[in-house]
């Protein structure tokens, strides 16, 4: 996903990209194709050329200035949210919260002086999850239990949208999981109604998600 926004970088378009390198249960190396290639341009050695093509995200945005949105981005999967911010708050729109999950903060939190600065300036509020840096690991779905007053308040009083960004092997479900439990707690639903409320938020758009295996 673009990671910028035209309005905050006319003349760039900014990507985040996690290069895939492993070995599989044989000890066989796998490197990705094109995040391998990306890491291997040197610009100190001249002009570098990459071809691409740009279409149209999966993410829309609410057009009411006052619309809450929340978003849940662990790892990569914060990316769109850094254009979405980005471009919220050149709009002048600071009802911005961002769920951010990562191993560690010293490791791989991505753009983190650019989010404790947008806190401090009042353009965003932010919530992180580093799993590796307790004995129990703490993703963002546990956050979002954590904040549970806060994320009713949000969808059911204020009409706030929800976004969700990352993998698609198990994140997905976690933190849906996590949503509904916030709806049986906080707002007093029984699991099918819980269940219902999100499908009704999935419904009218005000709960997308932009997943990848």
């Amino acid at each position: 996903s673009i990671a910028s926004s035209l309005l905050a970088h006319p003349s760039r378009l900014q990507i985040l990209v996690a290069v895939v390198q492993y070995q599989t249960r044989l000890k066989e190396p796998r490197r990705g194709l094109c995040s391998s290639w990306l890491a291997s341009l040197d610009p100190g050695q001249g002009p570098v050329q990459v071809p691409l093509w740009v279409r149209p995200g999966g993410l829309t945005f609410p057009e009411t200035p006052d619309t809450p949105v929340i978003m849940v981005g662990p790892g990569t999967g914060v990316a769109p949210f850094r254009a979405a911010v980005q471009e919220r708050v050149a709009q002048g729109r600071n009802g911005n919260l961002l769920f951010f999950g990562c191993r560690s903060r010293h490791q791989d939190f991505y753009w983190a002086a650019e989010w404790l600065d947008l806190e401090k300036r009042g353009c965003l509020t932010l919530f992180t999850a580093f799993s590796r840096e307790q004995e129990q690991k703490v993703y963002v779905q546990h956050r979002i239990r954590e904040l549970g007053p806060l994320v009713w308040d949000l969808l059911e009083r204020r009409g706030a949208c929800f976004y969700l960004a990352g993998n698609a092997k198990c994140m997905p479900a976690d933190v849906s999981e996590a949503l509904t439990s916030v709806f049986r707690e906080e707002g007093g639903l029984s699991s099918p109604d819980a269940a219902a409320y999100l499908a009704g938020l999935q419904r009218t758009l005000r709960f997308q998600s932009e997943t990848w295996a």
